[in-house]
Parts: structure tokens; C-alpha cells; sequence
């Protein structure tokens, strides 16, 4: 008798799910509302017509939009495309890496996989579920064990504005839609200070965000696009910490600015 034993398979989660799924329950009340009101042929009608149009606008496009963000991510994610043909890491020996805002690994992972030359990955986070589902210090560790890159990866909880390591530690360092989450501009600073601090001279950031005023960006979330900041507002903020830019990729509205201590 043979017994399939189903292999485990990682367990990334999805950004925002709460989130999501709260905006498509109201989304699709809106329809409800929008709909109602060609049936109702009265000012009722039209109130509700409006209001569920408004109520669509709002919140089930972003939902929707939300929802083929998280596929094009699953798909394919291009900074780590980018970071993968980077001679630190394919020319560098034991280059030693760390990625803010790892979450459950998807990105820190693949990273962690093109360490051909030697060298070691660190993740941290503050491991809220809100922004990844099951998102934890447990998950992220187990699926390295997994993807066969436990050896070569260390992940613990650290915040991007205290990050827990000492100066000129890292030779690269990627953070990839971390710094909005931090909601003032003292905040951002003092996060890409601390990047500054940590990253060895001659090193190099990726530091990835979505960029506001991107047509990509504002036909998927709709008014929600206003959570972001505009390329223009990283550029002076980052080169305002000491850093220089060697090239910023717009990728689809998610602007990567590769940048120099």
C-alpha cells in the first residue's frame, strides 16, 4: 500500500485581506443600493441609486483593484527580478543582506535564493496580521525551511525606525512598500536614517513604493491612490538622509529608487 504523504507547501498569505474583504462587503452593498434604485421610481430611488454609485466608487473598485494588486505580486515581483541580476549579490562574496518589512517571506525568500556566492539574509518585522494574512515570526521561518534557504536566512521582529542592528552592517538593504505605513514625514526620515546607518559604505538600498500619480496606481484603488506619496516626495526625502541615486524604474506605478551610501 503507498501512502501519499501531501507535501507542505509555504504559506505567504495576502496583503490586506481584512481589508479587502471589509471593501467588497460594502461594495457590493453598494451595488445593491445602485440597483435598487431603477426599481424605485421616486426620489427614494434616486437617493439610493446615488448613494450606491457613490458607495461602488468608494470601496468595490479599490477592492477589486486590491485583488489584482495581490495577483500581479503572487506572479511576479520585479524588484526582486531587479535585485536578482545585482552584482552584490552575484559578484559579491558573503554578502550580507536584510530586508525591512519581510512579513511571511515572499520577497526576503526569493532573495535569499540567489545567494550564490555566499552570504546571509535577515528579515525583520513588527509582524502585524492586519498587513499580511498570517502573518508571524513562525510563518516567515517556516517557509525558509521549506524553500531549503533556513541555513542562509535569520528573521526576528525589528521596526524600520529602530532597526536592531549596529552601523555599516549590511552591503544591501530592500524595503519594498514599508514606508507608507509609517504615517508622518519624521517617521519616513527617521526610517531611512536608520537604513543609512546601518548600511556600509559603498552599499545599496532598493527602496520600493507605490507611486501616487501613477495612471497604473489611480485606475486600481480609485481615491484610495491618495495613501501613497509621489515619486517627487521620496526623491527629496531620500537624498535629504545622504543618499545618492543611481536610478529610479517605474514599474507599473511601483517606483524603485536603487540607491548609493
Amino acid at each position: 500500500m503507498v501512502i501519499n504523504i501531501k507535501e507542505e507547501k509555504p504559506k505567504y498569505g495576502w496583503y490586506v485581506r481584512d481589508l479587502m474583504l471589509y471593501f467588497f462587503l460594502l461594495g457590493f452593498t453598494g451595488l445593491i443600493l445602485f440597483i435598487s434604485g431603477f426599481y424605485i421610481r421616486n426620489i427614494i430611488g434616486i437617493i439610493l441609486g446615488v448613494i450606491g454609485f457613490l458607495i461602488i466608487l468608494i470601496f468595490l473598485w479599490p477592492a477589486i483593484g486590491l485583488s489584482t494588486m495581490q495577483i500581479a505580486l503572487i506572479n511576479k515581483i520585479n524588484t526582486i527580478d531587479v535585485i536578482g541580476k545585482d552584482f552584490v549579490i552575484n559578484k559579491l562574496e558573503n554578502p550580507l543582506i536584510l530586508d525591512i518589512g519581510c512579513g511571511t517571506g515572499r520577497a526576503a525568500i526569493k532573495i535569499a535564493k540567489e545567494l550564490k556566492n555566499g552570504g546571509h539574509l535577515y528579515g525583520i518585522d513588527i509582524y502585524e496580521k492586519m498587513a499580511i494574512s498570517g502573518n508571524s515570526l513562525y510563518t516567515v521561518q517556516n517557509n525558509a525551511k521549506i524553500e531549503g534557504v533556513e541555513e542562509k536566512t535569520t528573521f526576528l521582529y525589528g521596526s524600520a525606525t529602530k532597526i536592531p542592528f549596529e552601523d555599516d552592517y549590511f552591503d544591501m538593504i530592500n524595503i519594498s512598500s514599508v514606508l507608507h505605513e509609517i504615517h508622518n514625514s519624521e517617521g519616513k526620515e527617521k526610517a531611512l536614517k536608520e537604513i543609512y546607518r546601518v548600511l556600509k559604505k559603498g552599499g545599496y538600498a532598493y527602496i520600493s513604493e507605490w507611486n501616487r500619480n501613477s495612471w497604473q496606481l489611480i485606475s486600481t484603488l480609485g481615491i484610495f491612490c491618495f495613501v501613497f506619496k509621489n515619486k517627487n516626495y521620496w526623491q527629496i526625502l531620500i537624498e535629504k538622509t545622504g543618499f545618492k541615486t543611481i536610478s529610479y524604474q517605474n514599474q507599473s506605478g511601483f517606483g524603485l529608487f536603487i540607491v548609493k551610501k
